[in-house]
């Protein structure tokens, strides 16, 4: 079978998209001079210069033994390959898209930087990779860079099990070497005769080559496998599709296994970029079906496809993605609580990462509780929320899950002081560093609660892996690292277990009353040093209203009855520990500047009664939280 189902995966940045339009060109996809980074479509994508969405694209290669590959000008005639190209992203959050692209092919290029050498999710890809049983090609980008260290990268990619004749040298920019991938995607990789999870790996000269003794599918029973999905508003839903068994045609009447749906093919086709429309799609070929399903959760990523006359089994797919961090998604106006919640519907229909569930809160009104894989998937949605429903929302500050007596809860205001067992999650991190920089990077891991696991060097760089809380990474770390170490180090990390520990919440109050989305699960010890770098931080993104405004953190919150009427006291209102304050100042209008003489006493009666009306916006008076305020425990 002449077919070739890849993927392409890296580190973010490394040219994973420059060298698919490359691919494209050299396989007459596109002509050159097209907009660079063709595959990145969503506005989101090219402002933040990032893979978020895979794409699956089928190329023409025309390959001959003898007079070498069409690309390269050397003739016309040979055995004409396709090419099933999932171009995927690269940020740590969206690796739940990499590993669904790799279930669904049985090769992957891991791309590597010249000039930045392995990265954390470069080492994340790999092992991702070679847990699907997937036959891997090496490859070094950037080549024409004057920073390029290709011998360097060449032996650390060699410390993993590839041999130095393995590594293809190549230029995504100019295109230098491009064409000598394309032969060995023909060469190395297998074709989908059989799946890519039944493949015999063994250990031999090369310990990512393979043996096809294990037997096919059948191909009388219809067997696809759902990788990714989109709305369209006219169409219904259209899921991408990797045929393991059988052929699908339009017209046919099919069915989804795990959700139990029975719908019909409207049309079915592939990306070339541009849809083109076939008749049927058969065994081993990437492609779309258009579902007319417009009930979007009846679609789930990670489904199998089969015929409703000949049903088949489900597929082994791969595990749902787990989130990490939770935030809370509030419209600022309450009627477009269910605008928001149908933009979720829209996005989790290709976002299969995103899980959501209804929330309420006394002073924000109904909003949703929705779990992301890290902060920039959250950012992201965020942003496409806003882009493309627009939508005006208010997000809270991130948490994480906790185990509380058993139960698990995302929300701070969930958290009780009186629970006996307290438990947190803690993640492996993979971090990759100039061997300069061991001593900082150690020491922000202990400063975190962190411990370090192992080390070793690899090439110039350190690679170390250490144990360390989850709520210290989300908070801070990142930008830390990238600071402590001029912008060299990466990370990678997953969430493996819970552990005891000694936490607290932390509310912060606003003008004597708490705010919801502001407050936090804190470490006990930590507590006070991170409610005053907090007030300190809200002081100056709250805007000054005409009273001085208090902002308080308190542990052992509750507010005591009968306090109202003192608020210059703040222990009348509030029970708890207070552990830090700040006052935005009031703005102070010159209520004596229309004076031109008199006694002192007209100035005195006039600034008395500006207090008197100062006091009663005081006991009266709302404060207007900005989104920032929301944020700022991310730059604490």
């Amino acid at each position: 079978m002449n077919i070739r189902n890849f993927a392409i995966i890296a580190h973010i940045d490394h040219g994973k998209s420059t060298l698919a339009d490359r691919i494209m060109e050299l396989c007459g996809a596109v002509e050159k001079g097209h907009r660079e980074q063709l595959l990145d479509s969503l506005e989101l994508e090219r402002e933040h210069g990032i893979t978020i969405k895979l794409k699956a694209i089928r190329l023409k290669y025309t390959y001959s033994t003898l007079l070498g590959p069409q690309s390269e000008g050397r003739g016309p005639h040979g055995i004409v390959y396709t090419f099933n190209l999932l171009d995927t992203p690269g940020h740590v959050d969206f690796s739940y898209e990499v590993s669904r692209s790799l279930a669904s092919v049985e090769g992957a290029l891991l791309v590597v930087d010249a000039t930045q050498g392995l990265q954390a999710q470069t080492l994340s890809n790999f092992n991702l990779a070679v847990n699907a049983g997937l036959h891997l090609i090496p490859v070094i980008n950037k080549i024409d860079m004057p920073a390029s260290d290709v011998k360097k990268t060449s032996n650390e990619l060699m410390e993993l099990g590839f041999l130095e004749n393995e590594i293809i040298k190549v230029s995504a920019k100019t295109g230098e070497g491009v064409g000598l991938l394309l032969e060995e995607i023909v060469k190395k990789i297998p074709p989908p005769t059989f799946r890519h999870s039944e493949l015999n790996f063994e250990s031999s000269e090369n310990k990512h080559s393979f043996s096809t003794n294990k037997p096919s599918y059948s191909e009388s029973a219809l067997q696809a496998l759902i990788f990714d999905s989109s709305l369209d508003p006219y169409k219904g839903v259209i899921a991408s599709i990797r045929l393991f068994a059988g052929e699908i045609k339009s017209g046919d009447k099919i069915k989804l296994v795990a959700t139990d749906t029975a719908t019909e093919i409207l049309q079915l086709g592939f990306l070339t970029p541009k849809p083109e429309y076939v008749e049927k799609l058969t065994r081993g070929e990437i492609g779309f079906i258009v579902t007319n399903l417009k009930n979007l959760s009846k679609v789930k990523v990670g489904d199998t496809v089969t015929l409703s006359n000949n049903p088949a089994p489900l597929l082994p797919g791969y595990q749902e993605a787990k989130p990490v961090v939770f935030l809370s998604f509030f419209p600022a106006d309450s009627a477009d609580f269910s605008k928001l919640k149908e933009g979720f519907e829209k996005l989790k229909l290709n976002d299969a990462a995103l899980t959501f569930t209804p929330e309420s809160s006394i002073s924000l009104g109904q909003g949703l509780r929705v779990g992301f894989l890290g902060l920039l998937h959250a950012q992201i949605t965020q942003e496409r929320l806003e882009r493309e429903h627009n939508l005006d929302i208010v997000v809270t500050s991130p948490s994480v899950n906790f185990i509380i007596d058993g139960k698990q809860i995302n929300k701070p205001s969930e958290f009780t002081g009186n629970a006996e067992i307290v438990k947190e999650p803690w993640a492996k991190v993979t971090i990759f560093a100039p061997q300069k920089y061991y001593g900082v990077v150690t020491n922000m891991v202990y400063e975190k609660r962190g411990q370090i696991e192992n080390f070793e060097n690899i090439g110039a760089s350190t690679k170390i892996e250490a144990n360390m809380p989850l709520l210290e990474i989300l908070i801070g770390f990142y930008d830390d690292l990238k600071s402590q170490t001029s912008g060299y180090a990466s990370f990678d990390f997953e969430v493996t277990d819970y552990k005891e520990a000694k936490l607290v919440k932390l509310d912060i109050l606003v003008n004597y009353e708490p705010v919801e989305g502001l407050a936090q699960v804190v470490p006990t010890q930590k507590a006070e040093d991170f409610g005053r770098k907090l007030v300190e931080k809200l002081k100056e993104i709250i805007p000054r209203q005409n009273i001085p405004i208090p902002v308080q953190a308190v542990i052992n919150y509750q507010k005591i009855k009968g306090g109202v009427g003192s608020p210059t006291v703040a222990s009348a209102k509030v029970g708890g520990k207070i552990l830090a304050r700040e006052t935005i100042p009031a703005y102070r209008k010159d209520v004596t500047a229309k004076l031109y003489g008199g006694d002192v006493t007209r100035k005195m009666k006039l600034l008395e009664k500006q207090k008197k009306g100062k006091k009663r916006m005081k006991r009266f008076g709302n404060v207007d939280i900005p989104q920032e305020a929301f944020l700022a425990v991310l730059k604490i």
